[in-house]
């Protein structure tokens, strides 16, 4: 028999062997699943079958590119398919889910509750944070609700627990404020950063903090396929399953790397011209860009809240919808309209934010909101203007909100402003087309494409007139003129690497573009040939704005956050940074007073 001593030795053996052994534990990892793409189903139902059919997966994580499109249809289709997994999943989206999203990005949380997750397992704090940005693709972003939320989370972490992240893009560069993310996970003890977005695998470092990259699950090579995450209490090891064969190691984390943790630089703002009167921050997502309107500044948020703003940068009022909103508001005769995208117009008065009348339209309004002259029973009124998630442009009488007319020519969402040019209004949708249609009646004057293919529609694009042509830059590159009255194309250009940006000067003789990548460009808005090219290097910008000319003066913001002028000798400056964060249209107040406002909620008055 044994003593008393051996068998408490054996027991502390047995003991230590039975906890190493509960450590060690594995899981699934599904990315890129863009449902809607030709197979995607096929490949998703194989590889849940295969995770439900492994005994060994305990859960699964999902990181994000759900969809092709982030449609409903698809969405609905990837929830149905992913519902069949027999162990609990996590999910977040990506930047499919959230370009083209015909929701304005609701059908997502409808569907799964959140876009962002915590929970824990074993000793590890599993963390996954939305990095796709509402309409607007080329890189990712992180909300300022969400960073709020991730530093909460990582703040009641207990230092002893492991941390492991989860996003969509590489959190590097491709997530512009992903430094604001690594110096709070930092705070505590993380052990990885997980992304997908790349569709192969990979191993990198994010600064100190070992990273990893999986393969999409669509069929690729030897065809559909996996990671499975195997987690034990030195390292983090990675396998491919293709097609159900055996599992194919590719890759670990060793856990016992030490690493400094120093923060990266996060400056999130600079005055380098002392233009800047006063700034704000709201700490909300900020989906339309700000309205100007009898020296007032009006801005709403994502999840609905409507602010009135002096020009000191008072707040004079505000009101909460209730709702989400991604439609910029609009104002004739002290009347401010707003629309929520589940379909509810209200109108205030413009000067104190007392409500006047409210109406549901049981449309998803997506449409940035413009008024028009139009006619409603025989009298000459301010309509209404908007358009939805279907296609359909509506026109409402401002003052009383009845029907005038609705067209439903367009067959996919609408997002842009609308252009009104006398009695014209002018508007792309995702379904290729820009749209011409008459004011007083609705009907239909003229449709225009370049290129039938979805992608490339110029439904982003704020078109622009000289009052005899109109100008749109498309995803394809091209810029385009188009004649008012018959929508012909009058030139078409794919020399400035254009992408959703354009402007005119002050007397419509030139047009101005924001090129993709680095370059800003001046061009005869007659003909179209190049006047001027101007190198500025800020990099890949896919923000769309319209461009304004202000006494000689050419002024835009950018996706990386800066502020620009171009001066009447085509010199160009930083006026300011306002964080790295997308910057919508720059408005002009007075001669030499602007206002700009991002994606994160900020608000600067400036001047020149």
């Amino acid at each position: 028999m044994l003593n008393s001593s051996l068998k408490k030795t054996f027991l502390f053996l047995f003991l230590a062997f039975a906890f190493s052994h509960a450590q060690t534990h594995r899981y699934g990892w599904l990315t890129d699943i863009h449902i809607g793409a030709p197979g995607a189903d096929e490949d998703l139902t194989a590889c849940v079958n295969s995770i439900n059919a492994d005994g060994d997966i305990g859960y699964v994580m999902v990181t994000g590119d759900i969809t092709e499109k982030g449609r409903d249809q698809e969405l609905d289709s990837a929830k149905k398919i992913l519902e069949k997994l027999t162990v609990p999943y996590f999910i977040i989206p990506g930047n499919h889910d959230t370009k083209w999203s015909e929701s304005g990005n609701t059908k997502y949380k409808q569907l799964w509750k959140d876009d962002r997750f915590v929970f824990d397992k074993n000793n590890i704090r599993h963390i996954g944070l939305n990095t796709g940005i509402y309409w607007r693709g080329g890189g990712g972003h992180i909300a300022p609700q969400d960073m709020a939320w991730f530093d909460s989370v990582i703040t009641a972490t207990n230092s002893n627990n492991e941390i492991f992240v989860y996003v969509h893009h590489v959190p590097d560069g491709d997530i512009d404020n992903w430094y604001r993310m690594y110096n709070i996970a930092i705070k505590k003890n993380v052990k990885a950063f997980f992304w997908g977005h790349g569709h192969a695998n990979k191993l990198q470092f994010i600064k100190e903090v070992p990273g990893v990259m999986s393969r999409a699950t669509l069929r690729k090579g030897n065809g559909w396929g996996y990671t499975v995450v195997e987690d034990s209490p030195d390292s983090i090891s990675f396998y491919e399953n293709i097609k159900d064969s055996v599992l194919n190691f590719w890759g670990s984390i060793p856990k016992n790397i030490s690493f400094s943790g120093t923060p990266v630089d996060s400056t999130d703002f600079d005055d380098y011209s002392s233009a800047v009167k006063w700034k704000k921050d709201f700490g909300q997502i900020q989906s339309a860009s700000l309205l100007v309107y009898n020296s007032k500044i009006y801005s709403v948020s994502y999840n609905g809240v409507l602010r009135c703003i002096d020009l000191l940068g008072n707040v004079v009022w505000q009101y909460d919808l209730g709702a989400v909103v991604v439609s910029r508001p609009v104002a004739q005769d002290n009347i401010l309209a707003v629309a929520t995208m589940i379909g509810d117009v209200f109108t205030f008065d413009a000067e104190n934010g007392k409500m006047i009348q409210s109406l549901g339209t049981n449309e998803r309004i997506t449409s940035q909101l413009q008024v028009c002259r139009t006619n409603y029973q025989g009298e000459e009124t301010w309509g209404l203007l908007f358009g939805t998630s279907s296609g359909k442009m509506f026109c409402y009488d401002l003052f009383l909100l009845n029907l005038v007319w609705e067209n439903n020519y367009a067959k996919g969402m609408i997002e842009t402003r609308p252009l009104v040019v006398d009695n014209r209004i002018i508007y792309g949708s995702w379904d290729s087309y820009l749209y011409c249609i008459d004011a007083m009646t609705g009907t239909l004057n003229w449709r225009h494409t370049e290129n039938r293919n979805f992608y490339y529609s110029p439904a982003a694009c704020i078109p622009v007139t000289d009052g005899s042509k109109i100008y749109i830059a498309r995803p394809d590159k091209h810029v385009n003129a188009i004649d008012l009255l018959l929508g012909k194309t009058v030139w078409n250009i794919n020399k400035f690497n254009a992408w959703e940006s354009i402007g005119l000067s002050s007397d419509k003789s030139r047009v101005l573009v924001k090129g993709l990548d680095n370059n800003f460009f001046i061009a005869a808005a007659k003909d179209g040939k190049l006047i001027k090219k101007i190198e500025m290097k800020y990099g890949t910008d896919t923000m769309p704005v319209e461009i304004f000319e202000q006494n000689g003066n050419i002024i835009f913001g950018g996706k990386n956050g800066f502020v620009y002028t171009i001066d009447s000798k085509n010199n160009f400056r930083k006026l300011f940074f306002m964080g790295q964060c997308r910057i919508h249209t720059i408005y002009p107040i007075t001669d030499n007073v602007f206002v700009a406002s991002n994606m994160d909620g900020r608000i600067v008055l400036f001047s020149l």
